[in-house]
This record gives C-alpha cells, structure tokens and sequence, in this order.
C-alpha cells in the first residue's frame, strides 16, 4: 500500500498554530533546563540539614547530580516507545502529571533517599517528553521551517537554566527550607503546561498509521486550513527491534554515538565549570560570575541554531558545533598542562581561557546541542519516530554520566589538562561521526526522508 503524503502540512504556511503548540512542547525542555540546575543551588543548602548528611560524601553527591539523568535514560526509551504505541497526546498529558505530582515530593522529601528516589522518577517524565515534545513538532511542522521549530528545544532548555538560577538566587536567603521552595516553583510553569496542551491535536500522521483518517484529516485542516488530497494511509508495525533494520541501523548508531559524544562533554564541562574556573585560577565568587556569564552564551548559540539550520543544513550546522567543542576544549586542555598554574587568571592566559569557554558555549549549543532534537525526528518513520528520539536520548544520558563520574578522577590522578583532554577526545568523536556518518535532512518530507 502506498505510504501516506502530507502535502498539507509539509507545504503550509507557518500561523499562530505552529508557534503555540512549539511552545507548549518545548516547556517540557524548559522544565528540564530548570530542574537540573535548580539542583546545584539546592545542594549548596541541603548539605548542611542532617537528614540529608549523605549527600556530603562522594557517592551520595554522585548519586543526587546524577539521579534525574537514570530516570531519563529510562523515561525515554520506555515512554518514548509508549508514544509510539498509544499516541502522543496521551504521553503528552501524564508525563506533565508525574513531573507535578513528583516535583511536590521533592519539596516535602524527609531524607537523602527520599529526595533520590522522587528524582529518579521525575527523570522518567523529563525523559519522557525529550521523546514526546520533539515528534509532535516535527509531525505537524511545514518541512521548511521544521528545523527552526525542533531547534527551539535547545534554547527551551538554556531559558529554564536561566530561569532556575535567578529563582535561587532570589530564594537563597530564605531559611533552611528555600530549598523546597525553589522546587515547589518549577509546578506553576508545569501545570499551566498541563491545562493547555489539552488544546493540541493528535499528530495526524499517527492517526493515519492507526487508520484514523478522519481525525487525521481534522489535525491537518487544524494548522494547513486544508486536508492533503493525496490523503493515504500506509500502516507500519510499532516495533522497537525497526531501530536495527538494515534501512535504519546507520541513522540509530549515528543519532546514539553522536549525542553520547555530545553530552559525555557538555555535561561534564556544564557541571564541573566552577570547579574548572576555581582550578584555572579563579576566585570562588568569580567562578560562579563566570559559569553564569559562559552559560548565557549558550542561548545566543540555540538562537544561531535556529536562524541557521533550514538555511545551512544539519550537518554543516552539527560539524560547526562539533569542531568549535574539539577546537576550544583541546586548546584548554594544553593551557592547562603547559601553562604555570598562577598564571592561569592575569594577561593573556586569562583572555585565551575566556575566548575558549565561550566558543566552547556558543558552538556546542549551535550544533548538537540544538540539532539532537532535529535529527532525532528526521531519521525515522512515523511507526518509531517518537522510541528513535528516546534512544538518542538514553544513549545520551550514559554519556553524561560517564562525563560526570569520569571528569573527578582523572583530574585527581592525571591533573585538570588530561580531564579537559578527556573531553576534547569526546568533541572529536563527535566530529568524525557526523563528518562521515550523518545524513543532510533539510528541505523534505519526513515521508521523504525515511521512504526507504
């Protein structure tokens, strides 16, 4: 049977449409870029409450930065899989439930483990909708805009961090219990999140490999004002195993590889920036000064992202992000092993370190930090889009954890050169990948794309 054609909304105008239900799928990146930073604020405050005296040591403090990212690494695969199966209004909904209903518990978690665990399984929702936000964007986006919309999701995630640290800021001298209170603040965004995307359509391309073609017909007239004539329906088997069929293998080893490079560095460096800053020569308070000021970077990086990625293309886009992160990460790698330590913060030094971090910031957010959730959605068919994007992210989530775990002992054995080189190695991974691996998406169909 002929695959189905979506000329419709492939070839529509961009309206209001377009733009609200992006919003209300990229909040769920928002709430993720809020709830990992708000963490580090909230362990500069919890440390010293008894109860949560197990976070003082090594692996409890491992185990806290970490916790949302194990929920992650199985929210998404598992619920993104789901999505594909149930549809993706119906994760839409309940994965912003558990957020809320898990994100009360933080604020009211009695010990260490209660805190843990309440954590781990908000990772399962935040997870969940890296998978969920991302297809219905793609699903219902005109294929010449499609890109800027996914891209969005990155600078989502840069506005929440922002976000989580001028609340923190503003609650820090609160009390001992400011700490709940910073997490209570993420349910206000949620549930307004939840009330509104009641409102957003059934993405008509899973109607269609449900049979549905009435509704589909509905959800295209809801954001083309028409419905495709060449309307056909072409069912394809939900099938997690599709990921590793000989039409789709090299776009799942490359999406995993690409994002596991990605964040084994960005989460590495995004986490350990202070205690970089502070190594490289620092005063405590300007290392904070500076990691917010670095940060901020990122989001002119994911607007970059977005004005550039239907122009240029994925690939050139994702090969800049790529070489920036190798370029800037391995020249202070060798600052680091060859330069005198008191001579990290004065004259030139401190202006090469600077001018990295921030190409650093700027091309890491540019190009995969931006395009994982691009290419995630071009790279599969309809049937398993929504698990492709969870297995990126799954994938992506043992890279952050190993940055994380890795980054603090090679350091302690090796010194700060060798941990920076560590994740210079990572960038240039990633460079190879996409240089060799990745395919050019932009400008058609998803049916296009996966007609294979």
């Amino acid at each position: 049977m002929p695959k189905a054609t979506y000329a419709a909304l492939d070839d529509a105008k961009t309206k209001s449409a377009h733009y609200r239900v992006t919003l209300l799928s990229v909040a769920g990146t928002f709430l993720d870029g809020y709830d990992i930073s708000i963490i580090g604020v909230a362990l500069t405050i919890i440390t010293a409450i008894s109860a949560f005296s197990y976070v003082n040591t090594p692996l409890g403090k491992g185990l806290m930065a970490a916790s949302t990212t194990i929920g992650m690494l199985v929210g998404a695969l598992s619920i993104g899989y789901i999505t594909d199966l149930k549809g993706r209004k119906f994760m839409y909904m309940w994965d912003m439930v558990i957020f809320i209903v898990f994100t009360a518990l933080i604020s009211v978690s009695y010990n260490f483990w209660s805190l843990f665990i309440f954590r781990v399984i908000l990772g399962l929702a935040i997870g969940a909708d890296y998978a969920i936000g991302a297809t219905i964007i793609s699903e219902f986006s005109p294929k010449k805009s499609r890109g800027k919309f996914l891209a969005s999701d990155g600078l989502a995630w840069w506005v929440g961090a922002a976000f989580a640290f001028i609340i923190g800021y503003l609650l820090l001298n609160t009390g001992i219990n400011s700490w709940r209170y910073m997490f209570a603040i993420g349910i206000i965004p949620a549930i307004i999140v939840l009330i509104l995307r009641r409102t957003v359509p059934e993405s008509a391309r899973w109607l269609a490999n449900q049979g549905k073609t009435t509704q589909a017909r509905e959800t295209e007239k809801y954001f083309a004002g028409k419905s495709d004539t060449a309307f056909k329906i072409s069912r394809q088997k939900v099938s997690f195993f599709t990921l590793f069929d000989k039409r789709y293998i090299k776009n799942t080893i490359y999406f995993g590889l690409a994002w596991f490079f990605y964040d084994v560095a960005f989460y590495g460096i995004g986490l350990f920036t202070p205690t970089i800053l502070i190594l490289l020569g620092l005063t405590h308070s300007l290392s904070i000064l500076g990691s917010a000021v670095f940060s901020s970077i990122a989001v002119i990086g994911s607007v970059m992202c977005i004005l550039t990625v239907d122009r240029w293309g994925r690939k050139p886009v994702t090969i800049l992000g790529f070489a920036g992160m190798f370029v800037s990460l391995l020249v202070l790698a060798l600052v680091a092993m060859y330069v005198p330590t008191d001579a990290f913060a004065v004259g030139t030094t401190a202006i090469i370190i600077a001018s990295m971090y921030i190409l650093f910031e700027l091309t890491q957010s540019w190009g995969m930090g931006s395009t994982d959730f691009v290419y995630g959605q071009e790279l599969f068919p309809t049937s398993i889009r929504a698990t492709g994007q969870g297995w990126g992210t799954s994938i992506s989530r043992i890279g952050a954890i190993l940055g994380l775990t890795s980054f603090p002992t090679i350091v302690a054995l090796y010194g700060l050169g060798y941990g920076l080189l560590f994740f210079a190695v990572a960038g240039f991974l990633g460079l190879l990948l996409t240089v060799f691996m990745a395919p050019e998406t932009k400008g058609k169909s998803l049916e296009e794309l996966t007609a294979k």
